[in-house]
């Protein structure tokens, strides 16, 4: 039996909080995005295959050492999701990471922020560690997914947000953009520490370029650890 440890985008859909009418009303996803190594010539190249994979969405695909996610890693294609589900791909390993004994690999979407990461054995048996080093790694989870909820606004000035069941030690990017974005490469208004983890309350001020939107998306993302939380708020004094 292979042994295949798969650290699945548990946080593929981290706060799924914007609907077009009621603030706060929470869009669930049927199923978790997620990725499986299938097979690899060492070296050379990577056979993987997707599953849950939403339909007409394009993902960067990402190599780098055991233990990143494959954060920030060397791009190695783009591919475009057609249908969506179950679909088999083959990657070129690059160069700087031929000679690794694990690597990352990690599909991200730069259009909706969805991700999956994983990792195989540099070996031709994928999932089957080398004699003498068949140890199980012990893969992270979180037993509770992080979100952020839209405490209050100052119309076109600020917006103050509180997170919930946030990861400690961590760093996140704040990013605001137009409704329905996501806050996918939206304005980075701040950077903050998740400190101690948990709930945390923080005020950020608003672009100027979204002073006058009826409706803003605000995310924050990790450039460390890859997770990320979205949610969206009205542009008005009333709560």
């Amino acid at each position: 039996m292979k042994r295949i440890f798969s650290i699945l985008s548990t946080l593929v859909v981290l706060a799924l909080l914007f609907g077009p009418a009621i603030p706060g009303m929470v869009q669930a996803a049927l199923a978790i995005p997620t990725i499986s190594i299938v097979s690899v010539d060492p070296g050379k190249t990577v056979t993987i295959r997707t599953q849950n994979y939403p339909a007409n969405d394009t993902f960067d695909v990402l190599m780098g050492k055991m233990g990143t996610r494959g954060v920030n890693g060397t791009k190695v294609d783009t591919i475009s999701s057609g249908a969506g589900g179950s679909l088999t791909f083959t990657f070129n390993i690059p160069s700087a990471l031929a000679s690794e004994r694990q690597i990352a690999i990690r599909l991200q979407s730069p259009k909706s922020g969805y991700f999956s990461y994983n990792w195989f054995w540099n070996t031709s048996s994928a999932g089957i560690p080398p004699t003498g080093d068949r140890t199980p790694t012990p893969v992270p989870t979180l037993s509770v997914i992080p979100t952020i909820s839209i405490i209050s606004v100052e119309a076109g000035k600020t917006v103050t947000i509180r997170t919930s069941n946030y990861p400690a030690n961590d760093t996140f990017d704040v990013l605001m953009g137009k409704m329905g974005t996501r806050g996918v490469n939206g304005t980075k208004v701040d950077t903050v520490s998740s400190g101690a983890g948990g709930s945390l309350t923080f005020t950020f001020n608003i672009p100027s370029a979204l002073a006058s939107e009826r409706q803003i998306a605000i995310r924050l993302q990790s450039p460390k650890s890859g997770y990320f939380s979205y949610n969206w708020f009205w542009n008005s004094t009333s709560p």
